[in-house]
């Protein structure tokens, strides 16, 4: 993450299961990574659902100790309760998915300030359930947008924005195209404490730019840039990005990336984990069998 050109912010904690503290890796990492560089850091708690509340409540102490925001996925109805009972709730974390929880809970979430981020894609094809857009609209929430499984679906916040205003029309044809835009901007900034810094072109701010095409014929003539940009943006589209004020991407291509090396790494380390895992590597599209 520290040689990508872009802005981004490393969530780390323990993995689903794991019973051993993390505060020293934690710790670790956090030492190496400045409060103002290009890579921050998060904790990644593992909530109620996965360990005790005594976990959680240490994993919140340490993340305001070191100055971190902390983020948490959430599915079951009750776990916000529960958050709410122990005095567990923080203006300084994100709630991923919320999909099981009901209005109350939400309007929870709201009163405490936490952030509410919505993965559309994910949570729709692993039938997680309807995306809470919407609903987290009516508790008073300003959802943000994630993709939470990049091998299971698209990786680019286009896509992601589409779908989110797709399913939410779908279900009570509401939403602006103007709303998609602002949470994958202004609202995902503030979710991320970063909102000093970026999320919108103000003066004072960083300039973290990205310039569309707006002649490519998919999308010309462009007449709605916003409708455009959220209906039928895609990665093709992105011509230039300043990082910091810092060109990084010009004309389509990225900027001192060695990309055929990058991508001679990546095809080796597929290799590596799909040999070790007994994964035969065979990219031919064949149709099931018919049923007996």
């Amino acid at each position: 993450m520290r040689d990508a050109p872009g802005r981004s912010i490393f969530c780390l904690g323990a993995g689903w299961g794991t019973p051993d503290p993390v505060d020293a890796d934690i710790r670790r990492v956090r030492s190496e990574l400045a409060a103002d560089g290009l890579v921050t850091m998060a904790l990644g708690l593992r909530g109620p659902d996965d360990t005790s509340m005594d976990t959680v409540a240490r994993e919140l102490e340490l993340a305001e100790v070191l100055g971190l925001r902390t983020s948490l996925h959430i599915a079951a109805e009750g776990t916000v309760t529960e958050l709410r009972k122990h005095g567990l709730r923080r203006d300084t974390t994100t709630f991923v998915h919320a999909n099981g929880i009901s209005d109350e809970q939400l309007r929870m979430l709201a009163d405490a300030g936490s952030s509410l981020s919505v993965s559309p894609d994910v949570e729709l094809k692993m039938g997680f359930g309807s995306p809470v857009t919407g609903r987290a609209l009516a508790a008073g929430l300003r959802p943000t947008l994630s993709v939470d499984d990049v091998p299971s679906v698209a990786g680019d916040m286009f896509s992601t924005m589409r779908t989110a205003f797709a399913a939410q029309r779908g279900l009570d044809g509401g939403l602006r195209s103007g709303d998609l835009l602002e949470f994958a901007t202004v609202d995902a900034a503030r979710s991320c404490g970063l909102d000093t810094r970026t999320g919108s072109l103000t003066p004072g701010k960083d300039a973290d730019i990205i310039l569309l095409r707006a002649d490519d014929l998919t999308v010309f003539p462009v007449t709605d840039p916003v409708a455009t940009v959220v209906s039928a943006g895609h990665p093709g589209l992105v011509d230039t990005v300043l990082v910091a004020g810092n060109v990084v991407k010009r004309d389509g291509v990225l900027v001192g990336v060695d990309l055929a090396a990058l991508r001679t790494q990546l095809l080796e380390s597929r290799n590596r984990i799909a040999e070790a895992a007994g994964i035969p590597l065979d990219d031919t599209w064949r149709p099931r069998p018919e049923s007996a």
